[in-house]
């Protein structure tokens, strides 16, 4: 019998987009919740979603593990399924509590959630659950009603004896994050996501945390969680953990998934040295901002095992980054993609369109951008505002009501068009996505990739429908404009 049960919600079978990326990794929160809890002395095992067919596979874990408490690591995309399943635990008798990005950032509509009148929810943890899970849980496992004793423990939510929802002082952020146990792996099977990877891709890659938070103030980016922070581990520590991954599960590519790798340029320095004298290279993707990267810094994460760098580009119009908060310039994003192709570094941008204020000269600007700095892959969002940011405060007015809550989600990267523009429709901006890509795609063929024949007559037709398309589509609108204010007072 476990003392905790801890869930990931995603059903890869629900999600078509995830579904055809077809590159899965397990959370790492809730291996970290794992090891925390565990160490601390509790019987903890996980299920895991991802691969199962129906929830019949969670309502025999259920069966086998008898667990007294039930915990989800949520982000808004999973939030339907979290709910969905938290019923099934909470119908047999399981105290219900939820974690992760989305409860911290609006509790109240966990806990306020019902099926037939009763709730599902019992606790919401608000914030980093590391610092949490060890004063929470004998809290939960003591007989009796918890509310009167829940109050005394910081960052979490629940209802009072009256059904009102409480929320306690948020719980500081750990100082010390050497101190969090290594997570636990070896309670999740690898065996489905090693054959999932190489069926697809060719290689098996795994996950791994060096740094906690970032301290930028993009104002779309959703920070609920780690805060305005930035923590890194030892780098010593990280490359000893990239060591034991290399000998247990012997993964080909690594994606080290810190929100900005680079905050600090002498730790990168530092965490090269180890992994050399470790022996611990692992081919990897990280993570960093275009006004972090310098050619020292590179150079490093090369040594280090990098073959790929993601960025935030988002656009190539400079109203637009400045809209955002986003503190970067557009010469920087060239300058970056000049370096890492000079370097020999592999360019992922992150691009975005639709965001408030911007218009169609800034949409040109970004397929300028992207023609002229050739990004070896890339991928496009439609802007759509998360709770607990800046964005969502701007837009909160022009939310639909839905469910009468906060906008959701039916499965990851869905691009709704998920607040009320005056002119252009989610339509418009899908086929801007595929817009940006066909003219992409026609750069590299104009800069001398080898591409078959019949593969350029294909994407020269495409990209001219594209932009017949998306030029009409622009002025029908009536304005060359989204309707939302400019500049940065987000």
């Amino acid at each position: 019998m476990a003392d905790i049960l801890l869930v990931n919600p995603l059903f890869l079978r629900d999600d078509p987009v995830e579904s055809k990326l077809m590159t899965p990794f397990f959370p790492l929160g809730i291996l970290y919740v794992a090891a925390t809890a565990r160490s601390a002395g509790y019987d903890v095992a996980i299920f895991d979603a991802m691969f199962a067919e129906s929830d019949d596979e969670f309502v025999a874990a259920l069966e086998k593990e008898q667990p007294a408490i039930v915990g989800f690591g949520v982000l808004a995309t999973v939030r339907r399924a979290a709910l969905r399943l938290a019923a099934l635990a909470k119908h047999r008798g399981a105290i219900v509590l939820m974690g992760g990005a989305d409860p911290t950032a609006r509790p109240d509509v966990y806990l306020q959630h019902d099926v037939a009148g009763a709730p599902v929810v019992d606790v919401v943890v608000v914030g980093e659950s590391e610092a949490i899970i060890p004063q929470l849980l004998p809290v939960l496992l003591e007989d009796g009603p918890a509310s009167d004793r829940l109050a005394a423990v910081p960052g979490v939510a629940f209802r009072d004896g009256t059904g009102i929802v409480m929320q306690t002082e948020r719980c500081a952020l750990l100082e010390d994050v050497d101190a969090v146990p290594l997570p636990a792996r070896d309670l999740v099977d690898f065996t489905p996501y090693r054959e999932a990877w190489r069926r697809k891709h060719g290689v098996f890659t795994l996950s791994l945390i060096a740094t906690r938070g970032c301290p930028f103030n993009c104002a779309w980016c959703q920070k609920i969680v780690f805060g305005r922070s930035f923590r890194p581990r030892a780098p010593e520590r990280v490359a000893e953990e990239m060591r034991q991954l290399k000998t247990q599960y012997h993964p080909d590519f690594l994606r080290i998934v810190d929100d900005a790798m680079g905050i600090q340029k002498s730790w990168v320095r530092r965490w090269r040295d180890a992994v050399l004298e470790k022996d611990a290279v692992i081919p990897f993707e990280c993570l960093s901002r275009v006004d972090l990267l310098d050619e020292e810094v590179i150079q490093w994460l090369k040594e280090a095992g990098c073959r790929r760098i993601a960025v935030g580009a988002e656009s190539g119009s400079q109203k637009v980054l400045d809209a955002m908060t986003k503190g970067t310039k557009v010469e920087q994003i060239y300058r970056t993609a000049e370096l890492c192709r000079r370097l020999g570094v592999e360019t992922y941008f992150y691009m975005m369109v639709g965001y408030p204020g911007e218009a169609w000269e800034d949409l040109q600007l970004s397929v300028k951008m992207l023609r002229e700095t050739r990004p070896d892959t890339f991928s496009t969002t439609i802007a759509y505002p998360l709770p607990g940011t800046p964005f969502f405060e701007q837009v909160k007015d022009r939310l639909p009501e839905g469910d009468g809550l906060v906008p959701d989600w039916d499965y990851t990267a869905e691009n709704k068009l998920l607040f009320g523009r005056d002119h252009y429709s989610t339509y418009f901006y899908r086929r801007v996505i595929r817009w940006f890509h066909h003219e992409w795609q026609d750069a590299w063929i104009r800069a001398g990739q080898p591409v078959p024949l019949a593969a350029r007559l294909k994407n020269t037709v495409a990209l001219w429908r594209d932009r017949i398309a998306v030029t009409a589509l622009a002025r029908l609108s009536g304005s060359r404009a989204t309707g939302f204010p400019t500049g940065g007072n987000v």
